[in-house]
């Protein structure tokens, strides 16, 4: 049976123009109005619009130090230098093998986090603040007793003036040799005061400090190092993902735009009567069906990238509030719904459709698809604009 195809402002068959009027328009409220119950809900949730409170110091942003020149000793006896962190993520910590009190416990830490970041290129330095009593060979021995993995954690230590003034003027931090130490209940002294922060570096600057005691900061550095850590070819999925997303709303709008070009046979100048067997001789269908085909092969390979992205990576938290918070909620949470429960059907009945040959069938459906589908696919680059490229996002949104 022939597919009527009509010329406006012909009308040779007005009533199926404008159902799928109708239909287009039945998309973009589906599109609206799962924004507005999705920015309803952020409202609603409590706390939603308010991030984690976390210390300044997790993320230094901009005020995050290079590591000035340096030369140190490793337990190994070999030398390091500032050359030897500049490609690598580093977790530092500052201890002192005869201390009685909280360097057993950031060590106890320390070691629990080298398990986790097993497998990871990750490094760990533990930066030694009494260096004349804590030579190579005690260091090296202090290590063994915690099992410390040689390629993976090293103790370092050197001159104290140099170490010193590492810690003060790059890291910010305070130490200090206590000269009235304090003997506690059980006759225990801490000769040397320092910080008990754990300093995350990324390739040679000092971008967060987290609070060893505080076991939701430690589990956030431990997750923020895996990120900066990962290769750099999983480092570039979210921009492949948002490249992605925004070639396939070209895509889409291409091939939109094809399909409602006028489609007449020879001699016929407005309506026409064009056989299926003939209907992809025409060259905006076939236009039109290269485009929608790619489309659907770019959210295929979009969505393999994106499972892989979070299997490895995990998932990264906005740090913004308020209104740029609620934004940002509403538009994941209406672009995910949509992804999740809309576009994947529809674009499956609508394919169906065109497979079998239903053409009126299929446009019925597209009309629907069309602006889910496309929302979606704007929305995606919306979400890494927002998540990676807003001046809040900058340091915490990142990799």
């Amino acid at each position: 049976m022939p597919l009527r195809l009509c010329i406006p402002p012909a009308g040779c068959d007005k009533l199926f123009l404008m159902n799928l009027t109708n239909l287009y328009r039945r998309g973009i409220v589906v599109v609206v109005g799962t924004f507005l119950c999705s920015g309803l809900a952020i409202l609603l949730l409590p706390g939603s619009l308010a991030p984690a409170s976390r210390p300044a110091a997790e993320d230094l942003g901009e005020a995050g130090e290079r590591l000035d020149s340096f030369r140190l000793t490793e337990r190994s006896g070999r030398e390091i230098t500032q050359a030897d962190l500049a490609d690598r993520v580093a977790i530092v910590d500052f201890i002192f093998t005869r201390c009685p009190l909280q360097c057993p416990k950031i060590t106890a830490i320390m070691q629990d986090v080298q398990g986790k970041l097993a497998g990871t290129d990750v490094l760990l330095v533990s930066l030694s603040v009494d260096p004349e009593y804590d030579t190579p060979a005690v260091l090296s021995e202090y290590a063994n007793r915690h099992q410390a993995d040689p390629g993976r954690w090293w103790f370092l230590t050197g001159a104290r003036d140099q170490i010193y003034a590492l810690i003060k003027d790059r890291f910010k931090l305070s130490v200090m040799v206590d000269p009235n130490p304090v003997p506690t209940a059980d006759g225990k002294i801490e000769t040397i005061a320092h910080s008990s922060r754990l300093a995350l570096v990324d390739r040679g600057r000092i971008i967060g400090e987290f609070d060893s005691n505080d076991p939701a900061a430690v589990a956030r550095l431990v997750k923020r190092a895996k990120r900066l850590a990962a290769p750099s070819w999983l480092r570039a999925l979210p921009a492949v993902n948002a490249s992605l997303n925004g070639l396939c709303a070209v895509f889409l709008l291409t091939g939109w735009n094809l399909i409602r070009r006028p489609r007449r046979s020879p001699g016929s100048p407005q309506s026409v009567d064009v056989p299926d067997a003939r209907l992809l001789q025409q060259p905006a269908v076939r236009g039109h069906v290269f485009f929608m085909v790619v489309a659907l092969l770019t959210s295929a390979v979009f969505l393999s990238c994106y499972l892989i992205y979070h299997y490895f990576a995990g998932s990264v938290e906005f740090p913004g509030s308020g209104a740029l918070r609620w934004s940002y909620l509403t538009i994941l949470l209406s672009h995910t719904l949509l992804a999740t429960f809309g576009v994947v059907p529809l674009v499956l009945v609508t394919l169906s459709r065109a497979l079998r040959g239903r053409f009126a069938a299929h446009a019925r459906a597209a009309a629907v698809t069309f602006p889910i589908w496309l929302y979606v696919s704007v929305t995606g680059v919306v979400i890494y604009l927002m998540l990676y490229h807003l001046p809040v996002a900058n340091g915490s949104g990142g990799l």
